[in-house]
């Protein structure tokens, strides 16, 4: 059966809204029904489904249930990066990093953990790791970064590393010819330097249980994630990311995001188009 244009009602959409909160903490107001209703549409075709309240009653009751969450997840979470995205904030991460370089001193089996949060399809974690090889060429220190997302759908993209032009429009020559390995039809992959210190996880970030197996970080860049959580969805996910930071680590967040009203647990330490958190 193909689709045919089902309609999403008011109920069935405030139960669906009800059900991706309680699974990932994202909040869907009235003016974002349509979305849902377009995002989900594909859903019922693949299902063989005629309605929403059929799509409903599959995600509560059917044997597939914990697999269709995921693909449920994978159709309504926003994945819009690219490399090298916000260079201001970025220019304030490596300057950070370099002081938590310089704190670790000479000692050869040190490690830097850095978390990006709600990766996405990877471009900022490996923009990260062809930041760290470019301001430190010749450290001893062992970087490690770690990319996570809800969505599986995501972190496949991001563990193949190819990406077309229009991510890497940032990106310069120097940089793409460095880093990347061109292919066919305008796709770039990312090389296995920058790989080999990059890994990605499955994590929903107000489960307190999935975060505390990401600990010790030096540095969470969390950007532009917030602002898709309610005033609850925030304090946890905030909640977990401070316990998995080391003291006197830093959180950033995006430059239209405040941690003001949510929490009183990090000390700020930048603000205006940086903000910056420290665990103290």
């Amino acid at each position: 059966m193909e689709y045919t244009g089902a309609i999403l009602s008011d109920d069935v959409f405030n139960k669906l809204k009800e059900l991706i909160y309680e699974l990932s903490g994202l909040y869907f107001g009235e003016q974002k029904k349509y979305l849902l209703e377009t995002r989900l549409s594909k859903r019922l075709s693949v299902l063989n489904l005629s309605n929403f309240d059929d799509y409903y009653n599959y995600l509560k009751y059917s044997p597939e249930k914990t697999s269709e969450a995921k693909e449920l997840l994978n159709s309504v979470t926003t994945n819009e990066t690219s490399f090298f995205r916000d260079m201001p904030q970025l220019e304030v991460f490596v300057d950070i990093l370099k002081q938590v370089v310089q704190s670790a001193g000479k000692n050869a089996y040190k490690k830097i953990r850095i978390w990006s949060a709600a990766c996405s399809t990877g471009e900022e974690p490996y923009t990260v790791g062809i930041l760290i090889k470019e301001n430190f060429p010749s450290s001893d220190i062992n970087f490690e970064i770690i990319g996570s997302d809800i969505s599986t759908q995501v972190l496949d993209s991001a563990n193949k590393g190819i990406y077309g032009s229009y991510t890497l429009r940032n990106a310069s020559a120097e940089i793409l010819k460095k880093y990347f390995v061109k292919m066919d039809d305008d796709l770039y992959g990312i090389n296995d330097e920058i790989k080999k210190i990059t890994s990605f996880r499955n994590v929903n970030l107000i489960d307190a249980k999935e975060v505390k197996k990401l600990n010790e970080f030096d540095v969470v860049l969390c950007r532009n994630v917030i602002i898709y959580f309610d005033a609850e969805s925030k304090k946890k996910s905030i909640t977990n990311i401070y316990e998995s930071l080391k003291k006197g680590g830093y959180l950033f967040l995006g430059h239209s995001e405040s941690l003001h009203s949510v929490t009183s647990l990090f000390k700020l330490v930048g603000f205006g188009k940086t903000p910056l958190y420290k665990k103290e």
